[in-house]
């Protein structure tokens, strides 16, 4: 299943035999090729049936300039035949046939020191806010690194996948922190947790500097509500750390973004979401962070109003499609949408609206299985147990 290539058979813009890929002026997929031995044959046969090779190879498609890479056989998209191995895949999974041949192929999030998050399920990241003014906990854990550690320990026993960690709080209205007061914040914790536990930590910060010494005192993902947006140094500085960054929607900035909610002018607020998060990872990327190290947030509760919030959860599955199907996190815990819904004023009240948005916005709508992997929530227990819930009955079959 590897595209290989050989002279002989390959061409010039002359119409000589090439000795170098480099002069090569056919498209990778256009070329079949059949050994005399009948042994080798490019594009394997049954390639359209394993998920291992279209995924990664819809990732190509769906990456640079994005052309189509069209299968010389069949004729069809690498996303078409995914969506269609999906498809078929996901109707049979209520029959009493024997297992598939090739299991799902599932995403890597690949981590410092040789370790990886495993996208088979649905991520769990726990909040943990060391901030004296956060919306949701009034800086519970902002003065004690113990309690801090503490509260950290139980989200992992609780079955969170990833700690997340902010020193500045970017609630609506929320004022700017000072480099060093966040430095001063969040660095103990971070080193703290590391002498107990070896879970994922992403610091939640907009800052490069912020980001880089989160990472050397052992944070493994940076999480920029901005994008990359806020500090022009931000992308080429987890670009040369090698490191996982989570790039978030937001117009403005904490003190201003709530009068930004109108995407009239872009076609609502999903055309105006994909559009934007969709240049912030390619100026990502461009700046050196691979797609495959990107994770993408559509910023619910940032510069969106109430309508916005639940279209984009509801539509969970559309706009990650839109996107490239990249892998997505969601985080709706607590947020003020919820009380607008509900009428409650106080947000650690929130957390039965925090489960009813997760849920829907893990949903499958659009065939493609993890429509969200990464779920950022204050109440871990909660949304974990409902998660894992919610997808045993999805997987159950129908008898």
């Amino acid at each position: 299943d590897i595209l290989l290539y050989d002279g002989y058979d390959v061409i010039t813009s002359e119409g000589a035999a090439a000795e170098t890929i480099g002069e090569n002026d056919l498209q990778p997929n256009a070329l079949v090729m059949h050994q005399p031995s009948e042994k080798l044959i490019i594009p394997h046969p049954r390639m359209q049936e394993r998920e291992f090779v279209l995924a990664p190879m819809m990732d190509l498609e769906m990456g640079g300039d994005g052309n189509e890479i069209t299968h010389p056989v069949l004729n069809k998209s690498m996303k078409e035949l995914l969506m269609m191995l999906i498809k078929n895949n996901a109707k049979s999974s209520n029959s009493d046939d024997e297992e598939d041949e090739y299991p799902p192929a599932h995403r890597v999030l690949p981590l410092p020191r040789g370790r990886m998050l495993v996208f088979n399920e649905t991520i769990i990241q726990g909040i943990l806010n060391v901030t004296p003014d956060s919306f949701s906990d009034g800086g519970k854990f902002s003065k004690s690194v113990e309690d801090a550690l503490a509260q950290a320990l139980q989200m992992e026993k609780d079955g969170a996948g990833i700690i997340d960690i902010g020193g500045e709080s970017t609630r609506p209205g929320a004022e700017a922190v000072g480099i060093e007061e966040e430095l001063r914040r969040v660095l103990p914790i971070i080193e703290r947790i590391r002498e107990e536990s070896d879970i994922p930590i992403s610091i939640d910060t907009r800052n490069a500097r912020v980001a880089q010494a989160a990472i050397e005192a052992g944070a493994d993902i940076v999480n920029d509500v901005s994008g990359g947006t806020h500090d022009p140094e931000m992308l080429a500085s987890v670009a040369s750390m090698g490191v996982p960054m989570i790039l978030m929607h937001m117009r403005g900035n904490p003190k201003t973004m709530q009068a930004l909610t109108n995407y009239t002018k872009n076609g609502g607020v999903f055309s105006g979401v994909v559009m934007e998060l969709t240049a912030r990872s390619k100026a990502a990327e461009a700046a050196g962070i691979p797609r495959w190290l990107q994770v993408l947030d559509p910023g619910i509760g940032f510069a969106k109003d109430v309508d916005g919030n639940l279209s984009l959860i509801k539509g969970a599955g559309v706009i990650r499609a839109n996107c490239g199907n990249m892998p997505f996190l969601f985080g709706p815990s607590r947020k003020g949408f919820i009380g607008k819904v509900t009428g409650e004023t106080d947000p650690a009240e929130r957390d039965f609206g925090t489960i009813a948005a997760c849920l829907v916005s893990i949903e499958n709508k659009e065939e493609i299985r993890d429509a969200c992997n990464i779920l950022r929530v204050h109440n871990v227990k909660a949304v974990k147990q409902a998660v894992l819930t919610y997808e045993a009955i999805q997987k159950a079959k129908m008898e």
